[in-house]
């Protein structure tokens, strides 16, 4: 899916000029409780909200097989989060499809999740921004696990082993990245005796 930035917008900026304003997660979630966004699907990222057009139908059949995958995978010990929110650090959102979180819903009664053992995206023209900053994000998350289906490619891509970028850089990146066919079989470094043919994922 593609995106396009709401605000703020990209104008020049200057040391001691004006700048653009960037949102937190509790201002964002504010205008989203005010109606401020209708029915489109928003995210935030470093601050600023992106909308991406409503899924089609192939999107919506790849997020439903995975999560009702995942939901036998991790009927115990852990839950299935479906497109809610995520809190990297006070100015990012990035609305997975899907996260596992250890413990159960109750856990997270009175706050968002910060972190999973498995983040699976379902993309099509949001390849890009899946596969680099969304990518960062939940390296930096700490989330050891990441899945991004490749809708038009019919390909899943695999992040894993988070590591620190070098001093100074303030981010996290994935150390490995791994593509499988339709054909192939994976399974989650959480339940690793848990594996699935890639093409059972795809619509």
């Amino acid at each position: 899916m593609s995106t396009a930035p709401v605000a703020p917008p990209a104008v020049p900026t200057s040391p001691g000029g004006p700048q653009p304003y960037r949102w937190t997660c509790d201002e964002y979630r504010s205008l989203r409780g005010a109606g401020r966004f209708n029915d489109r699907r928003v995210m935030l990222i470093d601050g600023v909200i992106l909308v991406m057009p409503l899924p089609d139908p192939p999107h919506n059949l790849s997020v439903g097989l995975i999560d009702d995958w995942l939901r036998q995978v991790f009927a115990v010990g852990h839950h299935v989060r479906n497109q809610m929110a995520f809190d990297v650090g006070t100015r990012n959102d990035p609305g997975p499809d899907l996260a596992v979180v250890a413990g159960s819903r109750r856990d997270l009664a009175t706050r968002q999740a910060t972190t999973a053992v498995l983040v699976v995206e379902v993309a099509d023209s949001s390849l890009q921004i899946d596969t680099t900053t969304k990518a960062e994000l939940y390296a930096t998350a700490g989330v050891p696990d990441y899945w991004v289906v490749d809708l038009e490619n019919r390909l899943l891509i695999v992040f894993r082993d988070p590591e620190p970028l070098p001093a100074g850089l303030g981010a996290t990146a994935y150390r490995t990245r791994r593509t499988f066919g339709s054909e192939d079989t994976v399974a989650p470094l959480a339940n690793p005796a848990a594996s699935v043919r890639v093409g059972d994922l795809l619509p």
